[in-house]
């Protein structure tokens, strides 16, 4: 009985030994952004001599234009794909976990039928062994020997279901790389397209709008933050982007009149196909637009002719850095550097053709929420970097569906 007292012993070592070798402490490191304050100077110099380049060449042809919304739209298109493959990756993965989960809590049954009693014996075994029926005996044996090759196949299921988790990481990890890459193409390809997309694309800057708004963040960064030339702006700010949890829905009460993607729409009394890269919510003019989340005013532009006035909000929500875009606005109650929380009102529902006659983008009030992963002035520092790095929003903003109406900002959907 000592012998296969000790047998048990071993195949129970065994089997922790095997589930803490099949089962390695994996954890995600994300890299911080490595952007120095003299990285983003150096950037905006760039932009500076891109003005002035631009400025001496001709506008583009109307049709070089709408060739580059198109492709413009594509590449969001598949990147909007890419997004939902990781989505449909990721849910595998969590029911993988699950399986693997109950079938470890299934060899932990099994195992325990060959522990040890509170009182030191391996009882089940005691009684085969005292048996003085040897037929008994051989039965006995016979279903301890199935147990334990029943407990073999689970382990190896079990490590099987596991290589396949692992298989299903390695694949997530190369769409996030895809995705990465279609961000990268996006953001160059607009940068090129800039000076004339800003008239047709909505939320599109003009350059000089672009360049104030980041002399003022850089001014920021050096003069309320302290940044030093050589450090890194996340490490220069780190404190100072109050942490949120969740983001709630820009306005108290609405519809959803837009959805993010590909959309057709009337505007100005004429049919217009493009690439929606928010979601609207339709409600009255004047209504209050508050933070999505906690966060800091990043920037701010003022009577777009597509886009009207907009603020931009830096996040950092759960960890992960964002930025929010708030189009559409009436009017704007915050300033850059503002420290926001998800209660804060930054401004006011517009996009009315009757009030705001600037706004060409609009064909009635609501306001247009975007969002990118990333931080404005660490991340990018244009409305083309922001487009690269866009989401759908309803990755992290709950909402109801295309009509649907909500009344409060935090009802579920």
């Amino acid at each position: 009985m000592k012998l296969i007292k000790k047998i048990s012993y071993i195949l129970f070592a065994i089997f922790i030994l095997v589930v803490e070798v099949a089962v390695p402490n994996r954890t995600v490191t994300v890299e911080a952004n490595s952007q120095t304050l003299r990285d983003y100077k150096n950037k905006l110099a760039k932009l500076e001599a891109e003005l002035k380049q631009n400025e001496a060449e001709q506008q583009q042809t109307q049709a070089e234009i709408a060739a580059s919304k198109r492709k413009i739209e594509q590449i969001s298109q598949e990147k909007e794909d890419i997004a939902d493959e990781v989505v449909t990756l990721t849910k595998e993965i969590e029911q993988l976990n699950k399986d693997i989960n109950d079938m470890n809590n299934e060899i932990e049954e099994i195992i325990s039928y060959y522990q040890l009693s509170n009182t030191g014996d391996s009882a089940e075994l005691e009684y085969i062994f005292a048996a003085d029926d040897i037929t008994d005996f051989i039965y006995r044996m016979a279903i301890t020997e199935q147990l334990s090759e029943h407990n073999t196949n689970m382990i190896k299921e079990y490590n099987k279901k596991i290589s396949d988790n692992e298989d299903k990481k390695v694949e997530l990890a190369d769409k996030e790389v895809q995705l990465n890459k279609k961000e990268a193409e996006l953001e160059t390809y607009i940068q090129k397209q800039r000076t004339s997309l800003n008239k047709t694309l909505e939320g599109a800057v003009d350059i000089k709008d672009e360049i104030a708004a980041n002399k003022k963040l850089i001014d920021l960064y050096e003069n309320t933050y302290k940044c030093k030339l050589d450090e890194t702006i996340d490490e220069c700010t780190a404190g100072k982007l109050p942490a949120d949890t969740a983001f709630y829905r820009s306005v108290v009460s609405g519809r959803v009149s837009s959805n993010y993607g590909r959309r057709t729409y009337k505007l100005n009394g004429r049919w217009t196909s493009d690439f929606h890269y928010g979601i609207d919510f339709s409600t009255s003019h004047g209504a209050n637009v508050y933070a999505s989340a906690n966060g800091v005013v990043a920037a701010i532009f003022k009577k777009q002719s597509c886009g009207g006035n907009m603020v931009y909000i830096n996040h950092l929500v759960n960890g992960k850095r964002y930025t929010t875009g708030y189009y559409h606005l009436a009017d704007i109650t915050v300033k850059v550097g503002q420290t926001v929380m998800s209660s804060t009102v930054i401004g006011h529902v517009g996009g009315s053709p009757r009030y705001e006659t600037w706004d060409h983008c609009s064909t009635g009030s609501h306001n247009h929420l975007t969002i990118a992963t990333g931080n404005w002035g660490t991340t990018f520092s244009s409305y083309s970097g922001f487009i690269a790095h866009n989401i759908n929003p309803r990755q992290v903003v709950n909402a109801p569906a295309l009509g649907g109406s909500f009344t409060s900002r935090t009802r579920k959907y």
